[in-house]
């Protein structure tokens, strides 16, 4: 394998939205040997960023589904947005069916609702299997605003309103089926998008090139490296069009079934260091 993509929340990262010591390890090591590694993920490049810098870990970054990729450096290499009438189309359709959604841009993420973007942590954190108390799971949550990763603003139109706006994404969350199904139905009909999910109570809505599998495609087309050649890692729906199109696809033990019954391998937990035991797989 020349190139290794990996997913972040689920996989690199532990429960603690953490990346372990051992995933760090392994990074570095595969990296020594030449091969190069991407991080592909569903946040924003900003929000990426911060558990990769504590960890001192430096590498390219695919985000938002592959809305927007960035070099090492940091340098903008390939950019998929969304036009504004196709956002606040979007938009309509969400706030018609009472679900919530946060909105992805070229200057962050943004969300109209402090406390609903605090619930909607919580919820992930709980449906991924997190024991850990409500106070310290808010703590996780509140941590999205003071890093900046999120910001709240009272109106989504003022970024309709900003020129130097462009939108990456809009991620949609509600608990409720039945909401989130019909949503998905109309969002689909519409051209040019992408709908996947990171979750089980969410939708990543983005523009039809923005989506992992193409992004780490044409990544890995640029350096010449042939997709036989590319190792994919991940765990949930986002991560599937990566698995499609992928040499080796390596699924966390935590992984939904349906990405499990694409993978050539199953690894261990995130929380178990999965990625560091994926990787020690191919240099041995």
């Amino acid at each position: 394998m020349k190139m290794i993509a990996i997913d972040m929340d689920g996989t690199l990262l532990d429960d603690e939205r953490k990346v372990t010591v051992e995933n760090v390890k392994a990074i570095k090591e595969a990296q020594k040997r030449g091969i190069e590694v991407v991080i592909a993920t569903g946040r924003d490049d900003k929000e990426a960023r911060i558990p990769l810098d504590e960890a001192k870990l430096t590498c390219p970054v695919i985000s938002v589904n592959g809305a927007e990729v960035q070099s090492a450096d940091g340098k903008v290499l390939d950019v998929y947005s969304l036009d504004n009438e196709t956002v606040k189309k979007a938009s309509e359709i969400l706030h018609r069916h009472e679900v919530y959604f946060e909105l992805y841009t070229n200057k962050g993420a943004f969300t109209d609702d402090y406390e609903k973007g605090i619930e909607t942590v919580i919820d992930v954190l709980l449906s991924s299997g997190s024991t850990d108390s409500l106070d310290h799971m808010r703590e996780i949550a509140e941590e999205r605003y003071e890093t900046g990763a999120v910001s709240h603003i009272e109106n989504y139109q003022a970024l309709f309103d900003d020129p130097t706006i462009s939108f990456y994404k809009l991620l949609a969350f509600t608990k409720d089926d039945q909401k989130r199904t019909k949503a998905k139905h109309e969002l689909e009909e519409m051209d040019h998008l992408a709908i996947s999910s990171s979750a089980s109570d969410n939708l990543e809505i983005t523009h039809c090139e923005a989506q992992k599998g193409r992004a780490v495609k044409r990544y890995a087309a640029g350096l010449d490296i042939p997709m036989e050649e590319v190792m994919v890692i991940g765990d949930n729906g986002n991560d599937l069009s990566m698995f499609k199109v992928a040499g080796h696809a390596v699924a966390m033990g935590n992984a939904i079934e349906e990405v499990k019954s694409l993978a050539q391998e199953v690894t261990d937990t995130n929380d178990n260091s999965g990625v560091a035991k994926a990787i020690y797989n191919i240099l041995s």
